[in-house]
């Protein structure tokens, strides 16, 4: 069982002096959420099967936005290995009773969902929605990081919910699905502890480029992000890497909605009246703030991972402005698709 790092912080250091520190997803993860489960032996398939698996087809503008990384990461198991045993989170359970739930009662148009929990349980949400749903699914994974015996956050964990959890994908020809969004709350775990020399870095940011901006948006009549987590209880506000593109969109006139696994599970419908009562007090207003983004010091912290040895913008060949993670073992530059 992976020990947890460090301490509940209290304040956050920014440009602005010291305030009191949101909680994000990634935050309540690792503080709160479920211990990741005890580890079993799996059949793992080829990374080629399992991209097949999971790809969404190329005539969707989803499609660029999908991450190998962490599917690549199967290749190195040569078709086994002792993966956590996610069908035991409490949390894998609930996603899955929230995505039927949502299946159920049908997909709002013009929407593009975020769902933002720890890996195995968006795989669970993830999947389930695109088997049950009346309408074509499209699930973006965006797992961009590499499992390893010593690292700072547990990827092994979203690479067995890839495994365990298979989606139905959209046809081959399609050219609309409803856009969902696979994001993995362990990204950003642990943001204020010094995961030592021995330790591999393994977190990741998602920044604007991996991420539809807002002219795909509206050529997709898309006016509506649905940012899924956990629980509204441990969570107050969006990750801080989603930060400029909620603000993007939301300058753009694109509402964002903050909805978590219990919201959803006991909804109704999905028609205009339910839509203005159920979503009215939902709506999440993101301001300008400062982030892990902007955190030099988290940089420095990270040294030999996530910010090799320097904690300072890298910038080659086109890639949008980032910061140099392990090539194929930290997701490759963070702007630029890994």
């Amino acid at each position: 069982m992976r020990p947890r790092l460090g301490i509940v912080p209290a304040v956050f250091l920014g440009a602005a002096g010291c305030t009191f520190r949101p909680w994000t997803p990634s935050v309540s993860v690792a503080y709160w959420a479920e211990d990741v489960p005890p580890a079993r032996a799996t059949k793992v398939p080829t990374s080629e099967e399992l991209g097949r698996a999971w790809q969404v087809p190329a005539s969707l503008p989803w499609s660029r936005y999908a991450k190998p990384t962490l599917i690549a990461s199967a290749a190195e198991m040569q078709g086994s290995a002792t993966l956590p045993d996610v069908h035991a989170l409490e949390v894998v359970a609930r996603a899955d009773a929230a995505a039927a739930r949502v299946a159920k009662v049908g997909l709002p148009p013009g929407s593009l969902w975020l769902v933002d929990l720890r890996g195995a349980a968006s795989c669970a949400f993830g999947a389930r929605l695109s088997r049950d749903a009346a309408s074509p699914v499209a699930p973006v994974v965006t797992f961009n990081n590499w499992p390893a015996a010593e690292a700072v956050v547990p990827a092994e964990e979203s690479l067995a919910g890839l495994i365990a959890f298979a989606p139905k994908l959209p046809p081959p020809d399609a050219t609309q699905a409803h856009p969902v969004f696979l994001l993995d709350s362990w990204r950003l775990a642990y943001r204020f502890d010094d995961p030592g020399p021995d330790v591999f870095d393994n977190r990741y940011m998602l920044m604007p480029g991996d991420l539809p901006d807002v002219e795909t948006l509206r050529a997709q009549r898309i006016d509506r992000v649905l940012y899924v987590v956990e629980d509204l209880d441990d969570t107050e506000i969006e990750e801080d890497d989603l930060n400029r593109s909620f603000r993007a969109w939301q300058s753009a006139g694109i509402s964002i909605f903050l909805v978590d696994l219990r919201f959803l599970k006991e909804l109704e419908s999905w028609d205009h009246a339910s839509f203005t009562v159920q979503l009215g007090r939902q709506r999440l207003w993101v301001r300008d703030r400062y982030t892990l983004v902007d955190d030099p010091a988290f940089y420095l912290r990270a040294r030999a991972g996530f910010g090799l040895y320097w904690g300072y913008p890298f910038i080659a060949r086109g890639f949008v402005p980032g910061y140099y993670a392990h090539p194929g073992r930290g997701g490759g530059y963070p702007g630029g698709g890994g």
